[in-house]
Formats: C-alpha cells, structure tokens, sequence
C-alpha cells in the first residue's frame, strides 16, 4: 500500500475533526504554522492541505482572519471571464502563500525564485558585505541620502546608458526592492476607483496588488509581438486609464519580448490619452541588452516609469529596486518613498556597489545566459518527448508558458499531493483562454517532474 503524504495526512486529519463535529460550521480552525506544530509536519504540506480543502469546500479562507469551516452548501467563489474587465481576483494566494517555504529546487517549478547554485558565488557577496560593513562608522547613524546612495546610483545610470536609456542619476531613485517600487508608482499616479491596464497574461501579484488597493484593472491582450493596438486603444478610450503596466522584456508568464512598432504606437497612445507606463524590467540582466530595446529606451522618461532590481540575480533576500521616474513626478514620489519607508539600507547599497565592481560579475551574468540556455535545449527535448508543444514565440528567459491542454487548476491540486507546486494559468488571468497553461520556472523544472507530468497526462487521457 502506497504510503500517505503529509498533505493527505492534513486533510484527513481536518476533514476527520469537521466530521465528528469538533469543528463546527463557521468556527476558526488552527493557523498554518499553529496545525504544523501540532501534526509535526512542514508549514508547506499544512498550507497545501488547507489549499486543497478550500478547493473541495470544507473550508475556506477569509483574508486576514484565518480558515474556516464552511457552511454545508458552502461553494467555491466564482470567476468573472468578462473578455477585458478583472473585477476581483480569484486567489493568488496559490502562489503567495508559498513564497517565503523552503522548498527543494526539484519540487518548484512554480516557483519564481532561481536555485542557489545559479546565483553569484556567495563568496563575493561575503567580502562585499564584509568591506561594507568596515565603512559603518561613516554612515552607520544618518538616514542616509532619500534617494539612495549616490556611487550605486551613478553605477546604475552607466549601465542604463549601456542599453540606451539616457538619464542623469539625480532621476533615480533607490526602492525596497520591485513591488514596492511599483506599490509607490501606484499610490502617486492612480487613485481608488481608477482604471489601470495590465497585459493578458500577467504577473499573478500585480492583478492581487491591484485589486487589494481598489483599483479597476483592465486587461489587453499581449502575444510575442506586444500588446494588441486595437484592442489596447479601445481601452483608452472607454476606460480612461491612468496608468498601463507591463514588462516590455521577458514578460512574466510568457518571457515574451515586444517589437520596435509596437512600442512606438503604444507610446503614441500614451500621449494621445495622456496616460503614463510602468515599464517593469527586473529581467534585464537576462536578456542580451544591446540588441532589444525598451520603452524607456524610446520615451526616455517623458511618459515612462522605469523600474528594475537585483533580487534575481544576487537572491531574493536583496531588495533593493531602481526607480526612474519622469522629472515632473520626481518630488511627488521622493514624499510618497518617504512616508512609506523613509531611506533605504545604505549597507545594503554599498554592498550592491561592489559586488557590480567585482571582476566576476559580468562573468556570473553571462554564464548564467549560457546555463539558461542549456537548460531551454534540454526541456525542450523532454516537453516533446511526452507530447508537449515547446513554445516557439518565446525567448531565453526563466519561463517557460505551455499549453497542457489539461485543465491546470486541477493539476496543482493534483500536484501538491506529491508536494509538487505548480503556478496554474488562471493566476495570471481571468480569462478562461489560460485555463489550460502552465508557468514553469526553467531552472526548477528538471525529470523528476516532467516524468509526473507525462502520468498525469496518461491517467487523465485514459479516465476520457
């Protein structure tokens, strides 16, 4: 007899107490962390059981107060697919949830972390921490500079100027890593009740920021040449949007890029609107830089807000962002950083500073292109060998977006008993069309999962 996984162990153990009415309709039942203790079992298996509990309606959770048991009729929330307007988002905690578990590299492949090993030597990071530490003494007490330190900003701005964006570094501004780079765009640019379009597909935690700060999300639908003009002019019209957010290189989910035409006429819309765009590139280093262009590229911060970091490629626990704005939001957003996080971590930034000075760091920064590389040729080969269209319109990023042409919500929950996490399509869009895709993070997906894959599809395909 096959051995029972902790998350089975999970849910029976809760399903076992709602039964025997231990745990009554609309009673809380223990946290995540509080259950793991109790059943000595990871906080993972605890918050994958819960998962798969929510999904089968024995619970459910309520943001910010716990999981609790539902009502005998209780039934799952239900999806809006209006073809452009997002009205809520449907649980992104899926992914959310799991971010900061320790998971094996082999069992993530919706993960959108990379492994360890793919990252620069910890060695260098060590000694660049080490020197910075040696400099306290100058700037251990201060607040430091509001809009960053100076040497890592003009470091910054030469390698913009590498890839054509022009800009001088009293226009950069120093962030808590990415998303509150973005966070702070919003609380600037975008008020309550205001529309804001994103691409369709997009990054699960934008569509779950958004629509935790009440804001209206409309979405345009984006292939590998860019954002549909047509359909992306349609919303400006109708909707007035403010705002459109995107990543211009190696989108998430689909690592697509846009092409030159495209980019000009959508900065033309936002001109013609009098719009403004967010142009997310935290995976810059990625890309070959010198043959593609960017928005910001183009625009050179007339209508664009220009944001990267370094979390992937130094690790997640670096956040640290770069935020170019136009110079007309300059001040606004200077107020706004401050009174959301005051400075950022001088020690940080100077250790930043010298680990791009380190000889090794271009090194790092191409050997990892090659590894990426490598790593596409081979899942190409095992994706096909069990019946897997490989993504043809993609590029050489750290995701890859397939059509199963399995429903994937119901592969996750699958998954997860096996203590696989999978990021499902409909994460990234409201949209049914997604509902069979998947995003996999091409570092963290190797054969122990592509052989999963390959029995589930044979199991599903024979229970038709």
């Amino acid at each position: 007899m096959k051995k029972k996984t902790r998350v089975q162990e999970v849910c029976e153990w809760v399903v076992d107490k709602i039964e025997r009415n231990i745990y009554l309709p609309r009673q809380k039942i223990p946290s995540i962390r509080q259950l793991a203790q109790k059943l000595d079992v990871s906080t993972f298996s605890v918050a994958q059981g819960y998962d798969l509990l929510v999904s089968m309606g024995h619970i459910k959770s309520i943001s910010g107060s716990g999981f609790f048991v539902c009502e005998k009729q209780c039934s799952l929330p239900e999806i809006n697919l209006a073809p452009t307007l997002i009205n809520n988002v449907n649980d992104t905690g899926w992914l959310m949830s799991h971010l900061f578990s320790e998971l094996p590299k082999n069992k993530a492949s919706g993960s959108g972390l990379l492994p360890d090993e793919w990252l620069i030597d910890a060695g260098i990071i060590s000694n660049a921490i080490r020197k910075s530490a040696k400099e306290a003494h100058s700037f251990i007490y201060s607040y430091g500079h509001i809009q960053g330190y100076q040497p890592l900003r003009e470091l910054f701005s030469t390698q913009l100027d590498n890839i054509g964006i022009n800009i001088n570094p009293n226009t950069v501004i120093t962030m808590p890593g990415v998303s509150s780079a973005i966070q702070t765009v919003l609380r600037e640019v975008v008020r309550e009740g205001d529309y804001v379009i994103v691409d369709d597909p997009s990054w699960f935690w934008l569509l779950g920021c958004l629509h935790q700060l009440n804001i209206k999300v409309v979405s345009v639908q984006r292939d590998s040449n860019g954002p549909n003009i047509e359909q992306l002019e349609s919303l400006f019209q109708n909707y007035k949007p403010k705002l459109y957010i995107t990543n211009s290189i190696l989108n998430n989910p689909t690592s697509y890029n846009i092409s030159p035409s495209i980019m000009y006429k959508v900065l033309g819309l936002l001109h013609k609107y009098d719009a403004y765009l967010l142009e997310d590139d935290v995976y810059s280093h990625l890309e070959d830089s010198r043959k593609t262009l960017r928005y910001a590229s183009l625009d050179q911060l007339e209508r664009v807000f220009y944001v990267t970091g370094v979390s992937k490629i130094l690790g997640a626990n670096w956040r640290v962002g770069f935020l170019c704005v136009p110079q007309n939001f300059l001040q606004p957003i200077l107020k706004q950083k401050m009174l959301s996080n005051m400075t950022s971590t001088e020690l940080t930034e100077r250790a930043i500073h010298k680990i791009w000075l380190h000889p090794q760091y271009k090194k790092h920064i191409e050997e990892m292109k090659i590894k990426l590389t490598k790593k596409h040729e081979y899942l190409k080969k095992e994706l096909e060998a069990i019946g897997i269209e490989y993504p043809k319109e993609g590029n050489i990023g750290i995701f890859l977006w397939i059509n199963t042409y399995l429903d994937t919500t119901k592969m996750a929950l699958e998954a997860s008993k096996e203590e696989f996490l999978l990021a499902p399509g409909y994460l990234f869009s409201q949209h049914s069309d997604f509902s069979t895709y998947l995003r996999l993070n091409v570092t963290r997906t190797d054969k122990e999962f592509i052989d999963w894959l390959h029995t589930y599809k044979l199991n599903h395909k024979a229970r038709e």
